[in-house]
């Protein structure tokens, strides 16, 4: 014989669908957050039937040498200055062009720096890459 009160069965909470909720959720907060996260600067590729063509000769000519060394137009630019030496170079040009040249020496972040910089500018000129020549057989 039980003395006591007899009780009913306790409710029992189940626990392996909360954790799969719980997984779901923090996957998607993870996602979510890895796709808001700033990446620098957007590289926009144009076209000419869209943007008009580019004229690299009468574009401003930037050479990105190290993370230290520039060359704007033939002048050395030290690399915290350029975005100044580029935007006094493009005062009075109707068509803000900048031809943007990286050395085999520079290392990728100073590219992207670079390109910040100029993209940063006020009315943002257009920057292109050069390609390199095509040559044919023949």
């Amino acid at each position: 014989m039980r003395l006591g009160r007899a009780g009913s069965p306790r409710p029992q909470i189940p626990v392996i669908p909360l954790a799969n909720l719980a997984l779901l959720v923090l996957t998607c907060v993870m996602v979510a957050g890895l796709y808001s996260a700033s990446r620098g600067p957007g590289l926009r590729f144009a076209s000419a039937e869209r943007d008009g063509s580019f004229n690299a000769a009468a574009a401003l000519r930037v050479e990105v040498l190290s993370e230290q060394d520039t060359l704007v137009d033939g002048a050395p630019v030290p690399f915290a200055g350029l975005a100044d030496a580029v935007a006094a170079r493009l005062t009075g040009r109707p068509d803000g062009a900048v031809v943007l040249v990286v050395s085999p020496e520079a290392t990728y972040e100073a590219m992207v720096a670079a390109y910040a910089a100029i993209a940063g500018l006020p009315g943002p000129p257009r920057i292109a890459f050069p390609a390199p020549e095509r040559r044919t057989q023949g």
